[in-house]
């Protein structure tokens, strides 16, 4: 995904992020090979201050993109990290490498779980074609009846 703001602008913004004072952000960025004047690092920060809409506006824009990048590289890591179990002969090591598996499950199933309410943001904002799949499930709907009967049964029960 492409920025909006230049490199020194993305600078900016990380010493924004690190609540740096005046002094601090300009040897950061130094530090960083941006060696600017004091009078310029506060014009760069005027304008990512001014920018904060496009930016959010430019990030939802790749959102979909973005989630879907984020699952292949979890998904990317947790098959890479097989593969090394499968090499790995120490057994201590075996089971720090199923440590880190199990301990990115989390981090998938989220993004599984939020899959949905990306498609769904996606299909309300894109003026494209529903495909199939998504005309004759209403998963609400479903829900909301499988929730009724389950409460009724309740009632019923007690």
């Amino acid at each position: 995904m492409s920025s909006i703001l230049s490199d020194t602008e993305q600078a900016v913004v990380q010493t924004l992020t690190m609540r740096l004072n005046e002094k601090q952000a300009l040897f950061f960025l130094k530090q960083n090979g941006i060696d600017i004047s004091r009078r310029t690092y506060f014009r760069h920060k005027k304008k990512v201050e001014s920018l904060k809409w496009q930016r959010l506006m430019h990030i939802a824009e790749f959102f979909t993109d973005q989630h879907l990048q984020r699952i292949d590289k979890l998904e990317l890591v947790e098959h890479l990290m097989w593969i090394e179990y499968e090499k790995e002969k120490s057994p201590y090591e075996r089971v720090n490498i199923l440590s880190s598996i199990v301990n990115m499950q989390p981090y998938l199933s989220n993004y599984y779980g939020a899959t949905r309410f990306v498609l769904d943001k996606r299909l309300k904002i894109d003026h494209i074609k529903k495909p199939d799949i998504y005309i004759d499930i209403d998963i609400d709907k479903k829900q909301e009846q499988e929730n009724k009967f389950f409460s009724q049964r309740d009632f019923l029960n007690k």
